[in-house]
């Protein structure tokens, strides 16, 4: 019989909040970081700060008495790939990983667990490069998760300076908002336009991707933002979601890669200025100005180049340390399974 043996997991509330702190702190320490947060403020704003965009859940182990030996931090996501989590963060105390094994099998049960319960698409995470090889064997082969072609950026620059304005970025004639319910309509029939002249149509199914930018729209921590030119309509689209990060106990914001609608590089490079531009606004006007990071797909240069015009960053887990990038993992399909789930946590005898 399949059981959860000792360990279990109870969200954070006004009254447990308390116990956050330390964990955080030790989470950062154990990557040679440091808490960027207020402890005053996490615990005093907690409530109001991540929810609900946050699901933070402590991780208890019965015979280690009331305290929670290790949390886990993830956020609900709308991206082309459907609906899923973001794990934001994952850390079980050094005493109780020397003392018991499977606490971090435990907290990724219970991730699989929500995803199932909700029916989601996947979950995805990042992990510094630096991290022991024994993470990346348990990610690889006992979650089976894979290594996802994405890099993420800091963009916290833009966000607090501004965008750099740069000539070959400037278009008068191209603007950024949110789309609303009422653009899905004119979103659908530049996807399909793309795709009927393109040299490359998208590797998206139309009614998949619809799908998602409807859900995306409705969403309580998804938006989409559209590039539109006043002559020639939608020129690009891009999936922004609502991200709590426990470092700094303020909520910030996840960008996804650029999807064109137009083959010109141009276009494509001022899309992605008009469209930060808004977000960094937006993000001042909702208080969600805890980090902006974004992420671009590994081989598209053009994406990279856009940020490096930006002074954007690799996001590192460490200051002033390459090795330890962040790259992106995830799991969905088979991988997302109450029998994956169950084969995390061990059988009684």
């Amino acid at each position: 019989m399949v059981t959860t043996s000792d360990f279990y997991a109870c969200p954070v509330n006004a009254n447990n909040v308390k116990y956050l702190p330390d964990l955080i702190d030790g989470q950062a320490k154990h990557h040679h970081s440091h808490f960027r947060g207020n402890t005053s403020t996490l615990r005093r704003d907690f409530i109001k700060a991540a929810q609900p965009t946050a699901n933070i859940q402590l991780l208890y182990h019965r015979q280690i008495g009331t305290k929670p030996v290790g949390y886990i931090a993830y956020n609900e996501t709308i991206t082309e790939q459907g609906k899923g989590l973001y794990l934001e963060d994952i850390y079980i105390a050094e005493h109780v990983r020397k003392r018991i094994r499977g606490a971090g099998s435990y907290g990724f049960y219970e991730l699989i667990d929500n995803a199932v319960k909700n029916k989601m698409d996947y979950i995805q995470w990042s992990v510094a490069m630096n991290n022991e090889a024994a993470t990346f064997y348990f990610y690889e082969n006992k979650i089976g998760a894979a290594r996802m072609n994405k890099v993420l950026y800091d963009m916290d620059e833009a966000l607090f300076n501004g965008l750099k304005a740069r000539p070959e970025l400037n278009n008068p004639s191209l603007t950024a908002r949110r789309a609303e319910k009422s653009d899905i309509k004119a979103i659908r029939a530049s996807i399909e336009r793309y795709n009927k002249h393109a040299k490359t149509p998208l590797s998206y199914d139309t009614d998949v991707l619809m799908g998602n930018v409807a859900n995306a729209i409705k969403h309580h921590n998804g938006d989409v933002y559209l590039s539109v030119s006043k002559a020639a309509g939608i020129q690009a689209l891009c999936f922004i979601n609502s991200n709590y990060s426990t470092f700094r106990n303020v909520t910030g914001i996840k960008g996804e890669p650029l999807i064109a609608l137009n083959d010109n590089a141009n276009i494509y490079q001022q899309s992605h200025y008009v469209i930060a531009d808004k977000v960094t606004q937006d993000c001042h006007a909702s208080q969600r100005t805890g980090h902006l990071i974004w992420g671009v797909n590994s081989a598209d240069s053009l994406a990279h180049r856009f940020m490096t015009s930006q002074n954007a960053d690799v996001l590192l887990m460490e200051d002033n340390n390459m090795a330890s990038t962040l790259v992106m993992y995830g799991i969905k399909d088979k991988n997302i399974t109450a029998a994956k789930r169950d084969s995390l946590i061990p059988k009684k005898p």
